[in-house]
Order: structure tokens, then C-alpha cells, then sequence
């Protein structure tokens, strides 16, 4: 390997492991991968970093601080930034994905260890398994904030007139109310893609944590929407 010319101070791998707060091995790995070579080698075939050396394990850190993986910085420091951009802004992409992800992932957890007391394991595990298949459903749909707004003015609707049903006293295998089954019942097969799982899930979510407010739904009125499927179960073969 070529040493480059230098002036200043040099650094042994030792010194310089412990001024970045590295391991020597975790330099070696660096020079394996052609991430990062000394400037040149005493007599004794030691390695001697230079400040440029210093300068560049300084960004290799920052960058490795932000997640990016050592292939991508390969490629961001040899292009000499031309392509940091694009290697940021794909980054920036994981990582969006992976608070979602992690998003979606404490909403479990708080359900979760909110029904933790009064579950038994069998229910409990039921119950995490029914959230996870939903929220990997909410996932793989990917609705932008449009169509989430949307989508939940329709929930809203239905659930108003599904409450003016339960407040007039109506039966839940009176036609009115049933009309609103149906409706209900169209928007869950939708969101399930025809998936039996999903549905189960739904119903499972339904019966064990239903929401005490999404999108105007409360426990009373949802345990009122059951009643009606139930009722077009029965007299309609609805699953």
C-alpha cells in the first residue's frame, strides 16, 4: 500500500483507538474492509494514522451514529459526498419505516399491558397475536393521511348511524340497523383483503379491547354492531 506524504502529528492504532473511543479490532475491521488506512507504517511495520486519517474515522463515527451501514459509507466517503444525498434521503426512508414499524409496536405493548391484569396467558397471547395481524395489515395497506382522513370519516358515519339505531331502541336484527351491518361489515372485508385471519382478528379485538373512542366508536356501540352480525350470521349465512 502507498503511504501518503504528511506533515503533523501521528497516531499509533493504539492512540487513536482511544482518543475515538473505539477498539483497536474495530479499526482493523475498518482497514479490512478498506474503510479507513493508516497514512503509513514505522520501521517496526506499526500502523501511523495522520490528521487526515482522524478527520475521516471522525465522519465515519457521525455517520455510523446515524445508522447508515458501513457499505453505504464506503461508498458516500469515496465519492467524496457526491453521493451523500441520495444515501441520507434512502436512509432517512428505513428509518421513517422503522419508527412506523416501532410506532405500531408500542401501540401493541400499551393495549397490551393495559389488559395484562385481567387476562389469563392463553386470552392475553390471543390477544397480542389479534393485534399484531392487524397492525401488519395497517402496514402492508401503507393509506396515506388523505385516505386516512377519509376513511375515517366514513368509520365516523357509520358509527352515527349505527348510535341513532341504539338510542331509537331499534333491535339489532331490525332492517335498519342490519342495513348498517352489512355496510360495517363490507368496510372490515375490505380492510381484511378477504383474509378469514384478519376478520377473526377483528372480532377477537372486538370482543377482548374494543376501543372506549375511535373514530366515534365506543364498547357499547360495537358490542351493539356484534348483536347485528350476529343477526345477519343468522338469517343471511354471513361469516
Amino acid at each position: 500500500m502507498e503511504e501518503r506524504k504528511t506533515r503533523g502529528r501521528r497516531w499509533r492504532i493504539g492512540e487513536l483507538a482511544a482518543a475515538t473511543g473505539l477498539t483497536v479490532r474495530t479499526l482493523h475491521h475498518y482497514e479490512h474492509i478498506g474503510l479507513l488506512a493508516p497514512a503509513a507504517r514505522s520501521e517496526g511495520r506499526q500502523r501511523l494514522y495522520d490528521e487526515h486519517d482522524v478527520q475521516r474515522l471522525y465522519r465515519i463515527r457521525a455517520l455510523r451514529d446515524l445508522g447508515v451501514s458501513l457499505a453505504d459509507i464506503g461508498r458516500m466517503l469515496e465519492d467524496d459526498g457526491a453521493a451523500l444525498g441520495d444515501v441520507l434521503r434512502a436512509h432517512l426512508a428505513r428509518v421513517d419505516a422503522e419508527l412506523q414499524r416501532l410506532g405500531l409496536l408500542r401501540a401493541i405493548l400499551d393495549r397490551a399491558c393495559a389488559q395484562a391484569d385481567r387476562l389469563d396467558t392463553d386470552d392475553m397471547l390471543a390477544l397480542i397475536e389479534a393485534m399484531s395481524l392487524v397492525a401488519r395489515r395497517i402496514d402492508a395497506r401503507g393509506t396515506d393521511s388523505r385516505a386516512a382522513g377519509e376513511d375515517e370519516s366514513q368509520w365516523r358515519a357509520l358509527g352515527n348511524e349505527l348510535r341513532a339505531c341504539m338510542e331509537a331502541g331499534d333491535e339489532p336484527s331490525a332492517p335498519r340497523v342490519r342495513a348498517v351491518a352489512r355496510a360495517v361489515l363490507a368496510r372490515m372485508r375490505d380492510f381484511a383483503g378477504g383474509d378469514r385471519a384478519t376478520l377473526d382478528s377483528l372480532a377477537r379485538l372486538r370482543r377482548m379491547d374494543p376501543p372506549s373512542n375511535l373514530a366515534g366508536w365506543d364498547p357499547e356501540l360495537i358490542r351493539y354492531l356484534d348483536r347485528a352480525l350476529a343477526s345477519l350470521h343468522e338469517t343471511e349465512h354471513e361469516p
